[in-house]
Parts: structure tokens; C-alpha cells; sequence
């Protein structure tokens, strides 16, 4: 509520930014999940309006017109130089979301198939319509990794098979205690703040037993999850 109240009192910058966007950036925007780029636009202004609530109003609720005032100011003052940095984040994600579709679909052995429709999942989980504020920009900025994780076990996938399978299984016993504590990808947006990390923590989870090379964003473990879950429950 207090997001859409300040969206109303802030003119919206998604026509600006649009304009200024590079060619390159305009032509990815055009293949995203999104009806349009200016809807993606919206989407990110939304998150961005997130973000910079939360910098005055940690919590994000408002409670006096005074309060309102200071927030509605800090996102006036800040929105456009965020937003242009969130649509640019996001067309890097959409750039290599091709490149994971790519490589997907360059891979057609039947022995793959598991690993092939386990990244299809893992990939509609991250990027769909509404992804941006769903997400939220503090973790929208992770998505690069994932990605590149899901190149790095794609370019490794047609010479060990079994070796990703095994692979596969380790982080399974990880997806399955998700899943049994009532999680879904993605979570729904009013979901427990707990839930909402576990989900993370199976992407950073992944990036660790396909992409180790990557690194995690901080340590993390099937028994770190776990634990992580218990406190959802």
C-alpha cells in the first residue's frame, strides 16, 4: 500500500528512461517475459520504489503524513538514476537468459534429459513476468551468477553425465526439504521472510555443486538450509 501511494505522488521516469536506453538495450527489453518494455520498465520501478522506501522506512510501513513526505521525497530524488541502473541489470539477465536457451536447446541426448528439464525449471523460477519487483533488487543483482552457473554446468553436461547426475541428487535431497516445508518457485510474494531466504539459499546451493568456480554470495549447505527451513516452519 504505501508502495503504490508513492508511486501515485512520483511521476513515473519509464518513458525517459525508455528513450534513453542503448539500441541494444531496447532490442533485449523486446524478448523478455514482460507484455512490453515499458511494463518491465514499470516492474522495475516498482522494485526500485522497494528499495528506497526501505532506506528511510527499514520496515516499509509509514505511519504519519511527516514520514510519508521524507519517503516520498528520497524516492523522487533517487528513482531515476536507480531505475536506469535496474533496467540495465536487467538486460545483462536478459542477455544471458538467450544464452542459456541456447545451450539448452543445442543439447538434445535423451541421457540429458533430466539435467536439460531440471535447468528449464530452475530457469522459469528465476525469469518470468513480474520477476523484478518479485525479486526485489537486492537479490536481482545474484541473477548474473545463477545464470553463468547454468552455462558452466551446461558446458560440462555432455562430458560427464554422471558425474552432473550425482550431482543432481545432492542438491535434490536440498529441493525436496524445501519443497516438504511448503515452498515453491517462485515463492509467492507474501510468503514468510524465512521461506524466502531458503529459496535463496537453493540458488546459491546450486551455484556450489554445479559452479563451484563461481563462488556463493556467503557459505552455504544442505545443513545451513535445513536449518534455514526450521525457522520457516
Amino acid at each position: 500500500g504505501v508502495r503504490r501511494l508513492v508511486l501515485l505522488a512520483v511521476p513515473s521516469p519509464a518513458t525517459y528512461v525508455l528513450e534513453h536506453l542503448t539500441s541494444a538495450e531496447k532490442l533485449v527489453l523486446t524478448a523478455s517475459p514482460y507484455s512490453s518494455a515499458k511494463a518491465l520498465i514499470e516492474d522495475a520501478r516498482a522494485a526500485v520504489a522497494d528499495e528506497l522506501i526501505r532506506s528511510v522506512a527499514p520496515t516499509g510501513i509509514v505511519r504519519s503524513p511527516e514520514e510519508f513526505a521524507r519517503v516520498r521525497d528520497v524516492v523522487s530524488a533517487g528513482i531515476v538514476d536507480r531505475l536506469f541502473a535496474v533496467v540495465s541489470l536487467t538486460a545483462r539477465i536478459l542477455t544471458k537468459v538467450r544464452e542459456v536457451d541456447r545451450a539448452l536447446k543445442a543439447q538434445n541426448s535423451l541421457t540429458l534429459l533430466g539435467a536439460l528439464n531440471d535447468m528449464r525449471g530452475q530457469l522459469a523460477g528465476l525469469v518470468f513476468a513480474g520477476f523484478i519487483a518479485r525479486i526485489g533488487t537486492e537479490q536481482l543483482a545474484h541473477l548474473p551468477r545463477y545464470l553463468d552457473g547454468m552455462l558452466a554446468r551446461l558446458s560440462a553436461l555432455a562430458d560427464n553425465p554422471g558425474r552432473d547426475r550425482a550431482r543432481m541428487s545432492e542438491f535434490e535431497r536440498a529441493s525436496v526439504a524445501y519443497a516438504e516445508a511448503g515452498g515453491t518457485i517462485p515463492p509467492p510474494a507474501d510468503a514468510p521472510a524465512s521461506l524466502k531466504a531458503a529459496r535463496w539459499l537453493l540458488e546459491e546451493y546450486r551455484v556450489s555443486v554445479f559452479a563451484q568456480q563461481l563462488g556463493t554470495a556467503a557459505p552455504v549447505s544442505l545443513q545451513r538450509i535445513t536449518k534455514a527451513l526450521a525457522a520457516a516452519s
